[in-house]
Parts: structure tokens; sequence; C-alpha cells
């Protein structure tokens, strides 16, 4: 599966991973040879639109890195010239004693040598030698130099200066000593520069991606989120989102600078003897063979294990959410077992990584090692038999040890790049996910609701296998109150998830006022919806801000009124801060019941034409629920209500009640209709129910 492609949200995020690990794994030859493959770069590509907004400071800190590559090829052509001018040579000079019966090449640019060493002859009353084999001084030639045949004899000491030319070269080292500490000097400021840039700019993308994945996540339906366990959505936020991070921060850092070093050093040595190069090739093409290969199993590895982390929050999430449970039935021992085993996996696929990477970081410098021995001994013969003068190649030793050393850290940093990849491979897939439910192209703004809600032969399923819901006609009518009852799984919560647009029919229609859900905005049709369900979920934040939720710019003023209205305002006023009470994860420092009357609270304030309410009482005790039950006729009066109850005894004031059983309507009527007749399934329900109060009372 390519990673351009849309992916139904309907899939779960691992299943995805895995069937593209396993087409990854089935690459091309050729893919070995390269560290990011077609696979990867249509991934990368689509994170890319992220950076444009900083590309030119990326754009500067890949030049400053390219500079501090220059300067540090520079500081070692400066330390050649020093060492030239120390010796008193330069690359074309190659000095030898005479008394080794070596020859004496003498730079034509000092004349007054020339002069002298002729002079030294004739004041011994000497012919210049002209016989082969004897001591004669060459005719200068074209290449400016000269050659000079000695035998062993008094002569002047070899490097003897003069107070002047001595005074001149001390001048000249103390220049190339200043250059030097310049050189050494910019490579900092550009490396410093370099670095700060391309964490500004990658921490900016990281920041904008992470924000970007948070508000995909929140588009999706309620179908991806069942199909997705939101401590693996963590996961991708935190730690995948971290592992890229350290790829654009760290990694491409350290690459760049590297890469850039590693270039102009082996040009540097190229353009000092370009026979080198051979040996510099072959090195990079051995030494990319490991690296490759350990670098693709890393990846592999590490998508294991950042599976691993998301097991590791999965039961983090399970465990403290659910500690009521974990504590009533004993559960601390089995808990930490499996906490335990999920741990103890993420290790083996770490450690296996960590393997991996110490095996290919130990190759890479043997490897190294090899090519610099291979230059020793091929440099050296160039040494002895004058084709190369001694401080020329101890530069270019001196240079190919530091264009080692650059590799040793890029192959480094490319075990991190395969990791980071992986990481860029999980992002990627969470962002080519598609939601099911979005506005169409066209939408329109939903007008205010004033007639009817129609379900016009709507069917749907939540699994493949099976009908949730078949053919349901339904009318509802503005102001009306309509009760869904029945059995549980008979599709009362699903025909109330569907006017929302929690999910879409599969067949057929629904309307408001005749325009169908699906033309219209999500933002225009829920803000005419409000919802109190049996779960109440409360945000870790004020008494206040909780109200206020559907409505953000809501005055403290409406805020009290809608508390009031939902009988909550008592209990809010007796808290710690009053509204401005901050509230515990999920509301559960307020008891249920208390809760509840903050939802309600919620909703009123929002001022809903269409209410649904989803078995709202049906955890309170029987004083709560009193409470609760004053506070939602409050909120029912002039509104469109869908009630879904599991008490029967709480829709007897209803317009109207809608039986459903395995899917479909089987009934329709009040309750006094559905009360006459024998054997209809509303009066089973109700009689079983009455029945089992009467037994719980009478116990």
């Amino acid at each position: 599966m390519k990673p351009s492609e849309k992916i139904s949200e309907a899939t779960d995020l691992e299943a995805i991973d895995k069937r593209r690990e396993k087409d990854r794994s089935k690459s091309k030859v050729k893919d070995m040879f390269v560290v990011m493959s077609r696979s990867d770069w249509r991934s990368y590509k689509k994170l890319m639109r992220f950076v444009k907004p900083y590309r030119v400071k990326i754009a500067l800190s890949i030049v400053l890195a390219a500079a501090a590559g220059v300067l540090l090829a520079s500081q070692l052509w400066i330390m050649k010239q020093g060492l030239a001018s120390m010796m008193g040579t330069t690359q074309s000079e190659t000095h030898a004693c005479p008394e080794c019966a070596t020859d004496l090449v003498v730079s034509k640019a000092d004349e007054s040598a020339e002069s002298e060493w002729l002079s030294r002859y004739l004041d011994r009353g000497e012919e210049a030698p002209a016989e082969a084999g004897e001591e004669t001084p060459a005719e200068p030639s074209s290449d400016k130099s000269f050659v000079i045949r000695t035998e062993a004899h008094d002569h002047p000491a070899h490097g003897a200066l003069t107070a002047e030319q001595e005074s001149r070269k001390i001048s000249g080292l103390y220049v190339i000593a200043a250059v030097l500490v310049l050189a050494v000097v910019l490579e900092g400021f550009c490396k410093y520069f370099q670095a700060v840039l391309m964490a500004t700019a990658s921490r900016r993308v990281v920041m904008d991606l992470r924000l970007h994945v948070f508000q995909h996540i929140m588009g999706m339906s309620i179908r991806f989120h069942q199909s997705n366990h939101s401590a693996k959505l963590i996961s991708r936020i935190t730690h995948d989102m971290t592992l890229f991070g350290r790829f654009l921060t760290q990694v491409t850092v350290r690459i760049l600078r590297e890469f850039f070093s590693f270039v102009a050093l082996v040009a540097f040595i190229i353009m000092e003897h370009g026979h080198f190069i051979f040996v510099v090739g072959g090195i990079i093409a051995v030494g990319m063979i490991p690296i490759q290969v350990a670098g693709r199993r890393i990846r592999k590895g590490n998508k294991a294990s950042q599976a691993g982390m998301a097991e590791i929050y999965t039961f983090l999430t399970e465990a403290l959410n659910g500690q009521r449970v974990v504590k009533a039935f004993g559960g601390e021992e089995r808990e930490y077992e499996r906490f335990k085993a999920a741990n103890d996996l993420h290790l083996k696929h770490i450690l296996k990584i960590r393997r991996l990477r110490a095996g290919a970081e130990a190759i890479v410098p043997v490897i190294a090692a090899l090519g610099v021995g291979a230059v020793i001994v091929v440099g050296g013969q160039k040494v002895l038999s004058g084709q190369i003068s001694a401080p020329s190649f101890m530069i270019i030793i001196a240079a190919l040890g530091r264009a080692m050393a650059s590799m040793r850290v890029i192959s480094k940093q490319l075990n991190d790049v395969h990791i980071g990849l992986s990481a860029v491979d999980r992002i990627s897939t969470l962002l080519a996910v598609e939601p099911d439910i979005a506005d169409q192209e066209g939408a329109v703004e939903l007008p205010p609701f004033r007639k009817a809600i129609r379900y016009e032969g709507v069917s749907f399923r939540h699994r493949s296998d099976e009908l949730t819901l078949e053919r349901i006609r339904l009318t509802i009518k503005k102001g009306e109150r309509v009760a869904l009852v029945g059995p549980s799984g008979a599709g009362k919560s699903t025909i109330a998830d569907l006017l929302p647009r929690f999910f879409d029919p599969k067949r057929g229609r629904i309307t408001i006022d005749g325009h169908d859900l699906r033309e219209v905005t999500l933002e225009s049709l829920r803000s005419q919806i409000g919802i109190v369900t049996q779960e109440t979920l409360l945000f870790r934040d004020s008494v206040a801000d909780n109200i206020a939720y559907g409505r953000p710019d809501a005055s403290r003023e409406d805020i009290i009124e809608a508390a009031k209205a939902a009988n909550a305002h008592h209990f809010v006023e007796k808290l710690p801060e009053g509204y401005d009470t901050l509230l515990g994860e999920k509301g559960h420092s307020l008891s249920g019941g208390e809760r509840q009357r903050i939802a309600i609270a919620r909703a009123l304030l929002r001022n809903p034409p269409i209410l649904i309410l989803d078995e709202a009482t049906s955890a309170l005790d029987s004083e709560s629920e009193a409470q609760v039950q004053n506070a939602l006729r409050t909120l029912m009066k002039n509104r469109t209500v869908i009630m879904i109850a599991h008490r029967l005894s709480t829709v007897h004031d209803c317009d109207r009640i809608v039986v459903l059983e395995d899917g479909r309507i089987v009934e329709k009527g009040t309750h006094g209709d559905l009360m006459e007749g024998d054997g209809g399934v509303y009066r089973r329900l109700y009689e079983l129910q009455s029945n089992a109060m009467n037994a719980t009372q009478g116990g």
C-alpha cells in the first residue's frame, strides 16, 4: 500500500503498519543501497509542507553547514603551508641530504642560494663538474628549479638561514597561525548558527505537525476512535513525534555538518593527489553495505518498538482509568504482570536495536582503518620515491583521518535516520486516513430547525456481518418528545447517534426540514443538537468552563443562570472556589448526580432546539435521579427531545414511544396505547421491570 493512498478510517492503524512493513520486506535489492526508498520519499514529502514556512532558515542552515566543511578543509591547507614554511619547502620542492647521495632540488625563486653555491666551487678553484656522476650544477629548467648532484664534503648546514630569511619565515608563521585560528573561529560560528537555525526551524515544524495531527484526530468520526485505542493515538502524537523531532534536529544537523565536512575533505585529498580517490571511493562503497543492512533491520525493529510503546501506553491508560475495578477485584498484581510483560517485550526490541547499532558502528572504523592503512602504504612509497613531499603526505593522512571520523558519525546518524523514518511512516499513515464523516463539497448551512426530523428507510451496520438497523422509518415533529425503548442491542443509541452524524447510514437518509444531513455542514448541524449521556465527561478545568464548553463566549451571569436551571447552583457555590473550582480528571471530584447536573447546565447554556437524552439517569440513585429529573424537565421545555430510556417508568409523559427489537421498529404509540392488548414487546418489558422492582421492594 502506498503512503499516498487514502485509507478508510474504519481500519486499525496497527494493522496498516504491519501490512506496510510486510510490503517493505519485499522491496527490490536496489533499495538496500539507498537510505530512503521511493515509499519513504512519498511519506516524507507529505510532511514537507510543514517545513515550507521555515525554508529560509533551513536553507541558511545548509549553507552554514557547507561553509563549516570548507573551513575545515581550509585549516588543513593552512597547516600544510605552515609545515612547508617551517621546513623550508613547498609542494614543488624536495630537499635531500647530499651526504646521502640524493638529489637536492632547489626553487629558482631563491636565486641567491644558487649563486652562493656556484661561488663556493669557484672560490675553491674548481670547475663545475660536467661529466655524469660528477658534481655539476644543473641548468635552471623551465619549471623554475635546478638539480645539484653532490658528493659528501663540507657544505653549508641544511636549513641555515640568514637573519633576514629567518625573520621573514617567523613572520610568515605568525600570519599562518593567525589565519588558522580565524578559520577555526569562523568554523565554530558556522556550526553554532547552523545548529541554532536548524533546531529552531525543526522544533517549530514538529510543533506545527503535532497540532495538525491532533486536529486531524479530532476530525475523525466515532468509528475511527472505536477502531483505534486512544492510548495508541497518544503514542503517535507523543512518542513518534519525539522521534521525528529528534530526526529533524539532532540527526539532520549532524548529518549535514559531517556530510559537507566529508565532501570538503575528500575534495581536498583529490586536489592534492587525485589517485587517492580510488581508495576513498572503495572505503565509501564497502562501508555503506553494513550501514544499510543494519539500518533496514534497525528500522523494522524500531517500528516494533514503537508499537510496543503504544501497548505500554494502552496498559497505563486502562489500569489508571480502571482503578475502581482493579481494586475491587484485587487485580493489582495481575495489572503489574501485564505491564511487566509489555515492558519486557519493548526492552527486547530496544536491545535488538542497540546490538545492531553497536555492530554497524564497530564495523565502520575497521573499514576506515583498512582504508587509511592502504593510503599509508601507497602514499609512503610515493614519498620514498620522491613523488610526494613528506609534509603533503602528512596533511593527506590528517585529512583522510578526519574524513573517516566524519564517515563514522554519518554512519551512526544514518541509523537514527532509519528510526526517524519509521516515525515518519507511522505519522504519515495516520494522516493518510480520511475521515468518513466530513463536510461534502458544496455543503450548506442548516437553517434553524422548524418542522420535522425524518428517518427515511435507514439501514446501518457497525460490523459487516450483521445489520444494527434495518429500514427505519420515523418522523419526529418539532416540539415532540419521543422515547426509544427496547432490549439491549436493539439499536436505540444508534438511531440517536445517526442524527448528529457520528455515523452515516449505509442506506436511506435522514433529513431535517427536508435537508439531507450529508449535504449540510457538520458545525451548523451539531450546533442545533444538545446531548446528555449516561457517562458524563467533564474536563480538567473549572466548573464555569465546563458549563460554558458549548458556548465559550458565555458571560458569568449566563453560566450561573444555566446552573440554577439545572439545580446545580447550590452545590457549586459550596465548592472551595465556587465556579472557579478546578475539577479533577473526568470530574470525579463530584458525585454522579452532580456531574450529571453540570452536563445538563452545559446543554441548557447552549440552548439547542433538538435534545438527545441517552439514558441520562440510569446510573443514579433514587435521590440523585429525582434531582436530575427536575433539571431535565426544565431542559426539555420547548425542545424536540429524543429520549433513550432503560427505565420505562421515565417515559410515561412522552408524546410517543418507539419500541425497537433486532434493529427494527416493532411498535409505536403512547404508554397507554402500548399497554393495551396482550403480548406486545413494550408491555412485556414494562411488566418485567415492574415485577423486578416489586420484588426488590418486597425483599
